[in-house]
């Protein structure tokens, strides 16, 4: 008998993965659609189909679903699934969508993700209906989450392995391509649409929803929800996830405790008037920053004073009680010792965006279902030390990792060596699959404000993401976007082995040099300019007149504070490899992103060694 080569495809990634306002949002949407393609992958298994990615076996602990005690570390399971099909089951039962008379054996897989997804969306549910009552519009609710699921699949007979998967997916892509292009169901013309995809009615519709009711909801004034975002917002019950602010706080809350008992006790004080003002503070949940698990905006004093502020002027509408003042009143004055100290908090942080190279011509290189299998499992290896990488050995948290692709957002000190410690262990997982070259991760890297909407941070993401691709592949991309607007500051190159002098190395050096005060403020933006006058040029400018000039205007700066001039040996080092006016644009924008790592170097007390 034949056996087959099957692909189920489940969605909608949009709504449960892209479109977010909220670091929740974001994490618990990815993990949702992990756990409904984990259900169908498991019935797969038990239908006695051998899973080929993910290369789980029946039985297996990672395809049982997330526990409530730890569903933050579960198994990512990636939307697409392969799996081989014995020749003794019928492969025309398989197609879960457009045959109406699939045997109940097949629907199984469909019906388990839906079941999973309708398990997730009741928990929303209750929880609003327990806390605000008649908020929730039922009907509309009831005819979102029937609609939601989206399971497509295709089949092929299984000969030559190669083959049988590239047309396997050519298939899966044209039954994708003529899916049911149904117009998404609406009540009736006039509601309100849902503010994170603009598509489905809303299904909350009352504006007077009390403020404590909003708050965990972590609904904003004005803000629609449709029943996805509703269930991201919801679901999980008291599953809580760092947000962008407490990333960003990381490096000064660490060097708090490394000051000795002191500011450890008065940042104590600070949680423990968090710990008991669940109004103005919510927890970072119970994997990571459990040194302080709070999500810190109030140890921003900006943040806290508008806090305060916006309750003296209206009371009733800030949804705080005199009692929460009375915290944040004591807040204030401890974060006021704290900050008289060692400085205000820096609110930068970093997101960080992976993907391995060329991995589609890699997998068409692989010969046989075994083969695919154990490169399904080094990847699965990488997923499991990427969330090691990020939030044990970074103190980053970690949004998703499914095979290679990584999102997670990282304190700005700790980025550099994240990133070199992901590409590193891909590199070395997968070091024995080729396809005419060695598998390699292109790594993005974007520092932005805490300010910034989610939406924002994740596209200057994927710009440092699609910027490290290049043509070459095998990159390391850094973007800064300041506050202030205007052109985000670029820096890329290609990743070189360790001690080679690579873009990571040469950050370290600048972030050292910056740390020990050996180079001004102003330095790095002069050469800049310096090197726009090159850049305009019509002719092609001298290496040595370019060489003397930069020379020249780092003899006239300043380090130690005004009192120093640069050192020979300094410049040899700033100059260095500097030859043309385009990489003295690179040397530029490389100590101006290197200034901004360094801000948090200086608060947490420390430059991370770059790992291999």
């Amino acid at each position: 008998m034949t056996d087959y080569l099957y692909a189920l495809s489940i969605g909608p990634v949009q709504d449960f993965i892209a479109s977010a306002r909220r670091t929740r949002d974001l994490w618990f949407g990815s993990f949702i659609l992990s756990e409904i393609s984990k259900s169908a992958a498991r019935a797969l298994a038990e239908s006695e189909c051998r899973l080929i990615f993910p290369a789980l076996e029946k039985g297996d602990a990672d395809l049982e679903p997330a526990t409530e005690k730890n569903p933050e570390e579960s198994f990512n399971v990636a939307n697409v699934i392969i799996a081989e099909i014995p020749g003794t089951l019928n492969p025309a039962e398989i197609n879960l969508i457009a045959t109406k008379s699939a045997t109940e054996t097949w629907k199984i897989f469909a019906k388990e993700a839906a079941e999973t997804w309708k398990k997730f969306a009741k928990e929303a549910a209750d929880q609003l209906k327990t806390d605000s009552g008649t908020y929730l519009d039922e009907e509309i609710w009831e005819s979102q989450v029937e609609d939601i699921i989206e399971c497509y699949a295709a089949w092929t007979p299984l000969t030559d392995y190669s083959e049988s998967r590239k047309r396997l997916m050519r298939l899966l892509a044209g039954r994708k391509s003529i899916r049911n292009f149904s117009q998404p169901k609406g009540k009736h013309k006039g509601l309100p649409k849902s503010s994170l995809d603009g598509a489905r009615d809303s299904v909350i519709h009352d504006n007077n929803i009390p403020k404590n009711v909003k708050t965990k909801m972590r609904l904003s004034d004005g803000e629609e929800l449709c029943a996805v975002g509703l269930t991201k917002r919801l679901g999980g019950a008291d599953i809580s996830f760092p947000s962008v602010v407490r990333v960003a706080l990381d490096p000064w809350v660490r060097g708090v405790y490394s000051r000795g008992d002191n500011t450890e006790r008065i940042l104590n004080k600070i949680g423990e008037s968090c710990k008991n003002g669940p109004n103005f503070s919510s927890r970072t949940g119970r994997r990571i920053y459990q040194n302080f698990p709070y999500d810190g905006r109030v140890c921003y004093p900006s943040q806290l004073k508008g806090m305060i502020d916006e309750y003296r002027k209206s009371p009733s509408s800030s949804g705080l009680t005199s009692g929460d003042i009375d915290k944040l009143d004591n807040i204030e004055r401890n974060l006021k010792l704290l900050t008289d100290e060692i400085g205000e908090p820096d609110p930068y942080l970093a997101v960080l965006i992976a993907d391995g190279d060329r991995m589609g011509k890699i997998i068409s290189s692989i010969d046989s279902a075994e083969k695919h299998r154990n490169f399904s499992k080094k990847l699965s290896e990488f997923s499991s030390n990427a969330r090691r990488i990020v939030e044990r050995q970074n103190n980053g948290c970690l949004v998703y990792s499914g095979g290679d692709d990584v999102l997670a957002f990282l304190p700005v000190d700790r980025c550099l060596n994240a990133a070199r410690m992901l590409h590193n262990n891909f590199e070395e997982l997968l070091s024995n699959y080729s396809a005419g070259a060695k598998p390699t991760l292109s790594v993005g890297i974007a520092i932005g404000h805490t300010r910034e909407t989610l939406e924002d941070l994740l596209d200057f993401g994927r710009a440092a993401e699609k910027d490290a691709k290049g043509d070459d592949r095998n990159g390391l991309a850094i973007h800064l976007h300041t506050r202030s607007g205007g052109e985000p500051v670029r820096i890329r190159e290609q990743w070189s082995d360790i001690n080679k002098g690579g873009l990571d190395e040469r950050m370290k050096e600048w972030r050292e040099m910056y740390l020990r005060d050996l180079i001004s403020d102003k330095a790095a933006y002069e050469l800049r300019e310096l090197a726009r006058d090159y850049l305009h040029w019509n002719n092609e400018p001298d290496k040595n007149l370019l060489t003397c000039d930069v020379i020249r205007m780092l003899k006239r700066k300043r380090s130690h504070g005004g009192s120093e001039k640069i050192s020979g040996e300094d410049i040899a080092r700033l100059t260095k490899g500097i030859d043309s006016a385009e990489k003295l644009m690179q040397r530029a924008e490389e100590l101006i992103i290197a200034r901004r790592l360094f801000v948090s170097d200086k608060l947490s007390g420390e430059i991370t060694e770059v790992q291999a």
